[in-house]
């Protein structure tokens, strides 16, 4: 009668743990740049949502005193809008008012995560035209 060997051990080979690491390491590398891509277009939402949101306030303050330029302070921050963390984290909202017009942008800031993004500063005006350094980003 033959004796069974009890000694085995049970687990994975270097070269088993080594293809489990390889096969992360490539779903990772396709998986991140997709996530990085759609939280980009999360944030640019909420920018696109914000620059409305005061559109519309610009809109009901000239609708209250005929004229836009009172609802802009005269260094061109609009800090009288309430803004989401969500938005201040990534873009800082500024404007120009005259009398008969106003343009809100939204520009990435230098050192936040939407630095990179493709879109760039978003804008509006007062007849409802919008605007990014890149197309198809409203």
């Amino acid at each position: 009668m033959r004796k069974l060997n009890k000694n085995k051990t049970k687990g994975f080979t270097l070269i088993e743990l080594l293809i489990a690491v390889a096969i992360v390491g490539i779903l990772a590398s396709i998986a991140y740049p997709s996530y990085k891509g759609v939280l980009e277009k999360t944030r640019r939402q909420e920018a696109i949502r914000t620059l409305l949101e005061a559109s519309q306030l610009m809109e009901s303050y000239y609708s209250m005193n005929l004229d836009y330029s009172g609802a802009i302070s005269s260094d061109d921050e609009v800090t009288d809008f309430i803004v989401s963390d969500d938005f201040s984290e990534y873009y800082e909202l500024t404007g120009a008012a005259t009398a008969s017009t106003f343009t809100l942008s939204a520009a990435p800031l230098s050192t936040g995560a939407q630095s990179e993004d493709e879109c760039g500063t978003l804008t509006i005006t007062h007849t409802g035209s919008t605007g990014a350094d890149a197309s198809d980003c409203w």
